[in-house]
């Protein structure tokens, strides 16, 4: 496995990895079980509702957007993929226990990882993420453009692709023009120090 990430741009923050072909066969169950809840009748009640969903303008940036179901995230092996990206990238290797997805456990949102759906006339302003590292799952992009304001640069998306960045960073969506669904995947990983101190002192 390689766990070998790309830079967006010289001084910026921006990481892009390719998607193993394994994984994208897990993500195409999760993008299957989000549209089963998009299309429910009682779908409201599951919409994962932030500043891409319905924003201070009251306006919905998204048509819909859902948190991938809990179970389908803990069998995954994306989520051991990307803990031990981000270790790679931006920690030490060992000590990858200290990161973990952002969680709300007992509630219908469940991990912090949730899949947009956005159509013509969609957009995503500009806003950065709780956590600490955060990232973006493109599945059906179309080469939608995602913006990175504090850097001035951009990345097209390319379908397959994944990418982080520390979860303060600015960035936004375009009005899509297309006439087609568009679908991402956003999640946020936190770093415990509370984690941190006893894993080291454990395994020192």
């Amino acid at each position: 496995m390689n766990f070998e990430m790309k830079i967006l741009q010289e001084n910026c923050p921006v990481m892009i990895a390719k998607i193993p072909d394994l994984i994208m066969k897990e993500i195409d169950i999760w993008v299957e079980e989000s549209k089963k809840i998009k299309e429910h009748p009682l779908a409201e009640l599951k919409a994962h509702e932030n500043a891409g969903y319905l924003a201070e303008d009251g306006k919905k940036h998204n048509s819909y957007q859902t948190s991938v179901p809990i179970n389908l995230v803990e069998q995954s092996f994306w989520l051991a993929w990307t803990i031990r990206l981000i270790a790679e990238n931006w920690g030490d290797r060992k000590h990858h226990r200290i990161y973990r997805l952002l969680e709300n456990h007992g509630h219908f949102d469940g991990y912090g990882v949730w899949t947009n759906f956005s159509y013509k006339g969609d957009d995503n302003p500009t806003h950065w993420h709780s956590g600490s590292i955060s990232g973006v799952i493109y599945y059906k992009n179309h080469d939608h453009a995602t913006y990175f304001d504090d850097y001035d640069v951009k990345y097209d998306g390319y379908d397959g692709t994944m990418v982080m960045f520390p979860s303060d960073v600015r960035h936004h969506v375009k009005e899509q023009l297309l006439d087609e669904e568009r679908i991402t995947i956003a999640f946020n990983i936190i770093k415990s120090n509370e984690v941190e101190n006893n894993y080291i002192l454990q395994y020192q």
